[in-house]
């Protein structure tokens, strides 16, 4: 009987919990000598790890963990641009990973369209709502989500939206339940925490 293998884990050198690798964020250093954010993990080298979370990003910065972790005295860092680098990224892959949804026939846009779902109750794991939608639409989705316990998340403008989903304009999206969606939504909460936004 084979045992299940499990997750290799790192620590945090801002916090110094340890935790799955694939919770965390990875660094390291390019040939160049910059600090690189290898979101995936899968770049050569030697890594040092910190939760997706902009006070153990600073802890690190602050204690020049970094540094030490990649052993290198003569790094720069800048914890708010090791910051903005990891808000760009996660931006990045909420765009991919909803073009892909595109592509698999997994999302669905349009209030109206949206609303009918909520209403039938169809499976949506969440629902995207741009940032620039208007009041009355997004209080109607707001309240047909609550009433299905559907999350509702805030982020893009409309035109961004119905771009990514080969669209015209979309103020709303909603993905289906699976595990394409559980993804986005993880990389939706993360954006979240890391841009400090509700």
């Amino acid at each position: 009987m084979s045992k299940r293998c499990r997750e290799p884990e790192r620590t945090c050198v801002g916090c110094r919990v340890s935790q799955p690798q694939v919770n965390l964020v990875r660094y390291v250093l390019s040939p160049q000598q910059q600090l690189l954010v290898d979101y995936r993990q899968k770049l050569p080298g030697r890594g040092v790890y910190t939760c997706c979370e902009i006070d153990c990003v600073v802890k690190a910065v602050e204690r020049k963990q970094l540094q030490r972790g990649l052993k290198t005295e003569q790094l720069q860092v800048d914890s708010e641009q090791v910051v903005e680098s990891i808000i760009g990224t996660l931006l990045q892959r909420v765009e991919n990973l909803l073009g892909m949804a595109r592509k698999s026939g997994q999302a669905v846009s349009g209030s109206q369209a949206i609303l009918t779902g909520l209403k039938r109750n169809d499976s949506f794991a969440f629902v995207l709502l741009s940032d620039d939608v208007s009041t009355g639409i997004a209080e109607k989705v707001l309240n047909a989500a609550r009433s299905q316990h559907v999350e509702v998340f805030k982020m893009l403008s409309k035109g961004r939206i119905g771009e990514i989903l080969g669209k015209g304009e979309r103020s709303v999206a909603a993905l289906q339940a699976g595990k394409l969606a559980n993804a986005i939504k993880l990389e939706v909460q993360r954006y979240k925490r890391m841009s400090r936004e509700n």
